[in-house]
């Protein structure tokens, strides 16, 4: 069993733990949501000291995520172009989460956000009449 604040992440085949950071425990999560859910809460614990890095290997055709606090650090590694737009999502997410005011309100969409998406959205064009 991984701890990981107060927390228990099991330990499967789902996620492998290793111990080469310099301060701490690092851990891959296979699945992505356990990455999300896991990297959500690690922000919310330390706000300040935590980072999200995003890392592609055009050798291996790899995408790396990576969330840290100095002391916990979580990875998610994936070759599947399909989880791209996840990784996008996740992006996006963070950025949010580094902006909000109220860390009681994460979880919630933000209306701002949403009401940009639906403005951004093309229209359809009218068509004129010749003559």
């Amino acid at each position: 069993v991984v701890y990981f604040g107060s927390r228990e992440l099991p330990r499967s085949a789902s996620v492998r733990q290793r111990s080469d950071c310099l301060s701490g425990s690092m851990v891959y999560l296979d699945d992505f949501e356990e990455f999300q859910a896991a990297a959500q809460e690690l922000f919310a614990s330390n706000p300040l000291r935590s980072r999200y890095l995003v890392k592609y290997r055009h050798q291996d055709s790899k995408v790396i995520l990576k969330v840290t606090n100095d002391r916990v650090c979580l990875k998610y590694r994936t070759e599947q172009i399909a989880d791209l737009k996840k990784v996008e999502r996740f992006s996006q997410a963070f950025a949010r989460w580094t902006v909000t005011q109220n860390l009681d309100s994460l979880n919630e969409p933000d209306e701002e956000l949403e009401g940009a998406k639906e403005a951004a959205k093309p229209q359809a064009k009218r068509r004129r009449r010749k003559g």
